[in-house]
């Protein structure tokens, strides 16, 4: 367990022990003080992911014991707040990969190569739906996830043609190896 996440759990344990009604206003004001503490955006979804899981378990094991005390509605209000701070950072927030899982100019161009000669080889082979094409051009777009992330995302893809019959498994896996010639080392992060 992290730090981002030891804070949660902690701040979980005493967001909704007030001894008073909590309110929208005074959950989503303690909520962001407590996200004062972090700097990047990325620990502040993490710490209100956290808060959420562990605001919806205590409120589910509340339940098997309560007898109507409106303790259930004080947690849907803190949901609540958390999901409006998660959306509001979700609103500004930009994943940006480590700098050794960043693609290279030279890589991207490389892949884009790589997925315009798959294409013509898929139309030479008769395959010509729309869904592959469209599947494939989308891949072009992502190059910005990061290495480990844009393989999962290729494999995502070819697994879905594979189970939507659109491709046969040989050629989804001739596509896949072709790609992933070059890329070793992000290939293994996902195996």
């Amino acid at each position: 367990m992290n730090i981002v996440e030891t804070e949660a759990n902690q701040f979980s344990k005493r967001l909704f022990k007030s001894g008073k009604t909590n309110t929208l206003e005074n959950l989503k004001s303690k909520i962001t003080m407590k996200l004062y503490d972090f700097n990047r955006d990325r620990d502040k979804l993490d710490f209100l992911k956290t808060l959420r899981v562990n605001s919806i378990a205590d409120k589910e094991k509340h339940m098997k014991t309560c007898s109507g005390c409106g303790y259930d509605k004080e947690i849907d209000i803190g949901v609540f707040a958390i999901d409006q701070e998660i959306d509001e950072i979700n609103r500004f927030y930009t994943f940006e990969p480590k700098p050794e899982d960043e693609f290279s100019v030279e890589e991207e161009s490389e892949l884009h190569s790589k997925l315009n000669s798959i294409l013509e080889k898929l139309e030479k082979q008769g395959f010509g739906q729309q869904i592959i094409f469209e599947e494939i051009e989308d891949l072009k777009n992502h190059f910005n996830l990061g290495k480990k992330n844009w393989f999962q995302l290729l494999k995502g893809k070819v697994v879905d043609l594979t189970i939507k019959k659109v491709l046969n498994k040989t050629i989804v896996q001739e596509i896949y190896n072709t790609l992933s010639e070059g890329f070793e080392e992000a290939v293994k992060l996902l195996e």
